[in-house]
């Protein structure tokens, strides 16, 4: 007869002790060797802050060059589009020359000093110019043919023929005439107020009979209505006239009968300052300096130069 033997437990409990403090040393090890030392996290932070650094200074770069090309985009376009208009303009000038005069008459003529405003009031034909005034005496159809009698002219919009004067001028504060009065118009209505008098471009435009009548009668309140704001951009503009040898900064189609071969139009474009900021323009993001923009325009009515200084 076999007889059993009674089991220890007690080995059993001392085993299974021992597995459980070896597992809970392998735990705390594995658990020391997944953190990290003060050391490693300032050095992580260090190489984070410099990634962020470099990163930010290329958005900076990048931000700073887009603007820059955005502004010479933009700055490009308005130039080519205000050149053109102002060359479909001249090139629309009507010119019919005159009788020739006596010596005497022609003497006369040399002495009477003429301005813009006097040659809205009585020209009729062909130009009249300064080096940054120009007054245009052009015809154009209606594309709407919607023509009324010069009777019943009360708007610049309004039209009795294709006969239309056409003026540029700066707008500029404390100017004389129109270029005084719209600049403080202008000033009134957008309550804008900078160190810098010239305000931009600005074009009259309307019916010939009208705006002659209201500058002959003083109607200033129409002359303003007939003039609006082209380009604030441009800060500065300049009219050369070349009449097949030499260059003035003055032509007088009417008293010199005879129109110039060619205007030469110069632009002036500048940044404009940003109404939000207080810093100076030059300290702004993507500033571009002033720049020229340059046309020759030549106009088909002009005869040829045959003066005997010419050869």
């Amino acid at each position: 007869m076999k007889v059993s033997r009674p089991t220890s437990i007690a080995p059993r409990r001392s085993r299974h002790c021992r597995r459980t403090v070896s597992s809970y040393s392998m735990r705390m090890v594995r658990d020391r060797a997944s953190g990290f030392a003060l050391v490693e996290v300032l050095v992580a932070i260090a190489l984070v802050s410099l990634l962020m650094a470099a990163v930010y200074s290329a958005m900076s770069v990048y931000w700073t060059t887009a603007t820059e090309s955005f502004d010479e985009i933009e700055r490009a376009q308005i130039a080519r589009s205000l050149l053109r208009e102002i060359a479909r303009d001249i090139q629309s000038v009507t010119f019919v020359e005159q009788e020739s005069t006596s010596s005497s008459e022609e003497t006369d003529d040399e002495d009477v000093t003429v301005d813009a405003d006097t040659a809205l009031a009585s020209y009729t034909n062909g130009l009249f110019g300064t080096s940054d005034d120009l007054v245009l005496y052009i015809s154009r159809p209606d594309p709407s043919q919607s023509y009324i009698s010069a009777q019943e002219l009360l708007a610049p919009a309004d039209r009795s023929s294709d006969s239309i004067i056409i003026r540029y001028l700066l707008s500029s504060a404390g100017g004389n005439g129109l270029s005084g009065l719209f600049a403080a118009q202008n000033t009134a209505a957008s309550g804008s107020f900078s160190s810098d008098p010239v305000q931009g471009l600005a074009k009259m435009q309307g019916d010939l009979t009208g705006l002659s009548t209201a500058i002959n009668q003083g109607n200033l309140d129409l002359q303003l209505a007939a003039t609006s704001m082209l380009a604030p951009e441009v800060g500065a503009v300049s009219f050369q006239y070349f009449d097949g040898v030499d260059y003035f900064t003055e032509w007088d189609s009417t008293a010199q009968n005879a129109m110039p071969r060619a205007i030469v139009v110069e632009l002036t474009l500048r940044s404009l300052p940003n109404p939000n900021s207080d810093k100076p323009i030059e300290q702004t993001p993507g500033y571009l300096p002033p720049t020229v923009h340059r046309l020759v325009v030549p106009i088909p009515v002009a005869k040829p130069y045959l003066e005997e200084m010419a050869f």
